[in-house]
């Protein structure tokens, strides 16, 4: 990008030097918004309108985009429910741990391995268009998804498929926001993004039900169908509030040699093979203590509940101490909760106080990694692209880390004369000690980012 130039929004002056590429609105309260210069109206030289911030049609956008994670990321985080299920179907009773848990290692990971094409696309094509192509990809890999007879179509259609389908309609409902909202951007991504814990809390005890009443292929076809539709709905609410004309490259390397960028990029990696682990596992390790299926299914659906609490509550807090203080604050309380609850929650009351304490803290995850990105690099003015970047840093932990987990269960589980007995230690210190990882990196992003200074509100 060539040099910026700084127009006062009461003068709204034309750039003298035809050359420059882009203009930055200086508000009276100080607040600085980057526009791309092909937007200058031709007549006057002036900004195109530009739609009031955080306020207005922003809440639309929010509310649009609380629905997709609702549905997109609901049905990820809710597969804990699947793993149950599909291990005590005689269609799958000779597989795995590790085979059934590879299904929604695969819906997760395609978030993160399709998240630089779809930031790329929503760039160049708008978030409507591309959110569109996304519902109807998750509504196909479901409703295919029903009429599996073996373990590997399942791997096609609700693994990788329907991971394509919620990468291409997630990244423009998210990164869509920091477009309508820059003073309360914390607040506002919290929301949105709450939307997947509560769709998790719904959906779980929703989905356990159906199963059990329908059957998991109806459950299939119906989650295809409704959330498709509610997905595409979405996606034609979805609009940016400043036209914008991508120009960058679909990876931006540079972007590698900025230290900030490095160590986002490494938490990010490493944190992602711990943050499904509990997810997926935690309805079976409630069979293990004695406690019923629905009774795993409701601790899934209360994990997610609690996340999507912690999501707007964390966000809100952002706004006041800093989006970076509080990410890296958050990130320690779920890693104590996983070492140091986790392995102690032999009773459903115990298993209850940790999925509420992991759930809480690991919701500033989802909702405080957009904000830091966008504070960091959102002059940019290719969000979506370096969102997209970020994001993919995630694809080997998303798509390796619970199978990971299911391959350690599979290994330590024995027959005795009264059963099989599974020790799931060594899957819970797997989590954790790539949680601490993590929150190294993010230490030093925040030390980085405070100046070298960790008093410091960033």
């Amino acid at each position: 990008m060539d040099e910026v130039v700084i127009v006062r929004a009461s003068e709204s002056k034309k750039s003298a030097d035809a050359g420059r590429k882009s203009i930055v609105i200086d508000d009276a309260d100080g607040t600085k918004e980057v526009f791309d210069a092909s937007t200058l109206s031709e007549e006057t030289g002036a900004p195109a309108p530009v739609v009031e911030s955080d306020g207005g049609f922003g809440w639309v956008i929010i509310a649009a985009s609380f629905l997709i994670h609702f549905v997109a990321l609901g049905l990820v985080s809710t597969f804990g429910v699947w793993q149950a299920a599909y291990k005590q179907l005689p269609e799958f009773a000779n597989a795995s741990s590790l085979s059934i848990a590879f299904i929604g290692s695969l819906g997760s990971a395609g978030l993160p391995l399709f998240s630089i094409p779809a930031g790329r696309l929503t760039d160049k094509y708008g978030p409507r268009i591309v959110g569109i192509c996304g519902a109807a990809i998750v509504a196909a890999s479901l409703v295919l998804a029903s009429f599996s007879t073996e373990l590997w179509q399942l791997l096609v259609t609700q693994g990788f498929l329907f991971g394509i389908g919620t990468s291409i309609i997630y990244l423009p409902g998210l990164s869509v926001i920091s477009d309508w909202f820059v003073k309360r951007r914390g607040m506002a991504t919290g929301i949105a993004v709450a939307g997947s814990g509560v769709g998790g809390l719904a959906l779980g005890p929703i989905l356990r039900a159906l199963i059990s009443q329908l059957g998991w292929r109806w459950t299939l076809r119906l989650s295809g169908i409704v959330g498709g539709a509610v997905l595409a709905l979405c996606a034609l609410i979805l609009r940016i509030r400043t036209p914008r004309k991508s120009t960058g490259k679909a990876i931006d390397l540079s972007l590698f040699k900025d230290q900030s960028f490095l160590l986002l990029y490494a938490m990010s990696f490493i944190n992602s093979f711990a943050y499904f682990v509990p997810f997926f596992f935690v309805p079976t390790y409630a069979l293990k203590y004695g406690m019923t299926s629905d009774q795993g299914a409701l601790l899934i659906g209360l994990l997610n509940g609690a996340s999507g609490v912690g999501r707007i509550c964390l966000g809100f807090s952002s706004d006041f101490i800093g989006p970076i203080n509080t990410l890296t604050g958050c990130l320690l309380v779920a890693t104590l909760s996983v070492l140091l609850i986790w392995p102690f929650a032999t009773t459903f009351g115990t298993l209850l106080l940790f999925v509420l304490f992991f759930g809480f803290f690991i919701g500033g995850f989802i909702s405080l990694l957009p904000t830091v990105i966008a504070q960091l690099f959102g002059g940019k003015g290719n969000i979506a692209t370096v969102t997209g970047m970020v994001y993919n840093s995630s694809l080997l932990g998303n798509l390796f880390g619970s199978p990971i987990a299911g391959a350690m269960l599979d290994h330590f589980t024995t027959v005795t004369p009264t059963g099989r007995v599974t020790d799931f230690m060594p899957a819970i210190l797997f989590s954790g000690c790539c949680m601490i990882c993590g929150w190294f990196f993010m230490a030093g992003l925040k030390f980085l980012a405070g100046g070298k200074r960790f008093l410091v509100k960033v």
